[in-house]
C-alpha cells in the first residue's frame, strides 16, 4: 500500500515540476522600462541674427514598473539648459538650468498591439535658476514650483517589444522650455 502511494505521489511530483517550468517561457509583457530623450529645440533664440544664438536642450530618464499590462508607473527626472554657439565679443550670454523629478503613471490601449494608444499624467517638482552674466546684477533667478502635466500619446513597439518610441503632447499648469504650457514631447525606452 506504502509504494503505490509513494509511487504516485513521486509521479505528480514530476507532473507539478514540469508544469511549472514551462511557465519560464518567454513573458506575456516586459515589466521593467528606463527610458531616455535628449532633444535640442530650435526656436527663435538660435534662428535669430541678433539674438542669443543658443539652442535649448531638454533631457530626460525615466524609469517605469508595469503592473498590468494596462497600466504603468514608475519615475522620472528631466532636465533643460542652453547649448551657446555665439562665438563673438558683444553677445548677451544667458544661463540657466532647470530640473523636474516625479512621478506618473500610464493606461495604454492595444497592449497586444505593436502600435498601442495612451494616456499619461504627472506631478512633479520643478526647479529653476538662470543668470544674466553680461548684466550688471549677478544675483542669480531661482524658483520651485509643484506642477503637474497631463498627456495623450502613441507608443511605437519594435517587433521583439524590447525597444519602443513614444510620441505624446503634453499639457502642463508650469510653462514648459518653448515658453508655451503645452509640448510635443517624444522618448525612446528599453524594456526588459
Amino acid at each position: 500500500m506504502k509504494k503505490p502511494l509513494l509511487l504516485s505521489t513521486g509521479i505528480l511530483f514530476l507532473f507539478i515540476i514540469n508544469a511549472s517550468s514551462q511557465g519560464k517561457e518567454k513573458p506575456l509583457f516586459y515589466k521593467n522600462q528606463i527610458g531616455i530623450q535628449f532633444n535640442p529645440f530650435i526656436n527663435e533664440r538660435l534662428l535669430s541674427t541678433g539674438g542669443l544664438r543658443m539652442i535649448d536642450v531638454v533631457s530626460s530618464l525615466r524609469y517605469g514598473y508595469r503592473i498590468t499590462k494596462n497600466v504603468t508607473t514608475g519615475m522620472e527626472f528631466s532636465c533643460g539648459f542652453p547649448i551657446n554657439i555665439n562665438s563673438g565679443q558683444n553677445f548677451r550670454y544667458f544661463n540657466y538650468f532647470g530640473y523636474k523629478i516625479g512621478l506618473y503613471a500610464r493606461y495604454s490601449i492595444l497592449t497586444e498591439k505593436r502600435f498601442q494608444v495612451f494616456a499619461e499624467a504627472s506631478p512633479y517638482f520643478s526647479h529653476y535658476w538662470r543668470e544674466l552674466t553680461s548684466s550688471s546684477d549677478q544675483t542669480p533667478y531661482r524658483d520651485n514650483k509643484f506642477g503637474y502635466y497631463v498627456a495623450p500619446g502613441v507608443t511605437l513597439y519594435s517587433k521583439s517589444k524590447r525597444i519602443s518610441f513614444d510620441l505624446y503632447y503634453k499639457f502642463s499648469n508650469l510653462v514648459f522650455i518653448n515658453g508655451n504650457n503645452s509640448v510635443l514631447s517624444y522618448k525612446v525606452n528599453y524594456n526588459f
